[in-house]
């Protein structure tokens, strides 16, 4: 399938009942030479869904900075859910197992669409790829996995950093997942030199 073929089916898709929210959001192309690197989130917001792309909102911009910050320009920027989420009281829910699974085929197509060499999880909704049952984000974050032979990284999601903006310790996790992400893409891990200290009493 082309990826304009593949936007349209997304567009028109009303396989759940979450088609109801909008028209669907394809994936897209970030930077110039063919990405060999793919990035998943959850699902597009209302931003995503008026523009008709993804990632274009508050917490796309953040990841987009992000990513350049750490180095990566190229790549190819999706969600598991094509569509919106219900809203309850103001906050956006998560995907259910019913609109992961309608949307599964398209997925399924952007991965023969960008053979890509190396995957980028945002968040808990796209780690369940690659982490089964009841887990906790703090405990697979910035850690590399493999999915159907691809090296995998699991991040938090960048509306993460922007719901704990005021927290003492959002800026080193943000240094964190920036530092996971040069490794990831072949950075060496920093070596620090420790000085010698001789003790006089037992040299």
């Amino acid at each position: 399938m082309s990826y304009d073929r593949l936007c349209e089916a997304v567009r028109m898709c009303e396989a759940c009942p979450l088609g109801t929210q909008g028209r669907g959001v394809p994936g897209m192309y970030v930077g110039d030479e063919a990405p060999t690197m793919m990035v998943l989130g959850e699902a597009p917001g209302g931003v995503e869904v008026a523009q008709g792309k993804p990632f274009v909102g508050g917490s796309g911009q953040l990841l987009h900075s992000l990513l350049k910050e750490a180095g990566l320009t190229s790549y190819y920027v999706s969600n598991i859910a094509k569509c919106r989420p219900w809203v309850v009281r103001g906050k956006q829910q998560a995907p259910d197992k019913a609109a992961i699974e309608a949307c599964a085929p398209f997925l399924r197509a952007e991965f023969d669409l960008i053979r890509p060499s190396k995957l980028v999880l945002l968040g808990k909704t796209a780690a369940k790829l690659v982490c089964e049952g009841n887990f906790a984000m703090k405990d697979v974050v910035n850690q590399t996995f493999e999915y159907k032979g691809i090296p995998t990284l699991v991040l938090y999601h960048p509306s993460y950093f922007l719901r704990s903006r005021t927290a003492p310790w959002s800026q080193k996790q943000i240094r964190e997942w920036k530092g996971a992400v040069r490794l990831f893409l072949g950075d060496k891990a920093p070596v620090y030199q420790v000085e010698r200290v001789l003790c006089p009493t037992h040299p």
